[in-house]
């Protein structure tokens, strides 16, 4: 008897949470995403390797992070396939030994300017 009534109230608790809550896609406005183009300018760029990142999200963020505050940046791109980060600058404010010196401190130690663009 016991279990009858245990398999009772757990099918009134499945069917409980299967209502329509205000939050279900049928009742949300749609959103739409634009994807932000990358250098949409085409400003100068500098790409750095960073063989270093270990791991798709927090390294990648850590890269994005650290070469985001630079003077100088205006924006970042970071592949975590080639391990590579390229940066859109302002050439008179950017310092590229500065930007290693700052992976370095983030631990990534091997980093490297690649090529100016």
């Amino acid at each position: 008897m016991k279990c009858l009534a245990t398999i009772a109230t757990l099918g009134l608790l499945i069917t409980g949470c299967q209502g329509k809550h205000a939050s279900t896609p049928e009742s949300s406005p749609a959103v739409e995403v634009t994807p932000t183009a990358f250098n949409p300018e085409g400003g100068p760029t500098v790409t750095f390797e960073v063989p270093d990142m270990m791991c798709e999200y927090s390294c990648v963020d850590a890269v994005k992070t650290a070469l985001g505050k630079q003077p100088g940046v205006k924006q970042v791109k970071v592949d975590f396939e080639t391990r590579q980060a390229t940066v859109v600058v302002d050439q008179t404010t950017f310092n590229g030994e500065a930007a290693v010196a700052i992976l370095v401190d983030y631990q990534f130690t091997n980093s490297k300017m690649q090529k100016v663009d």
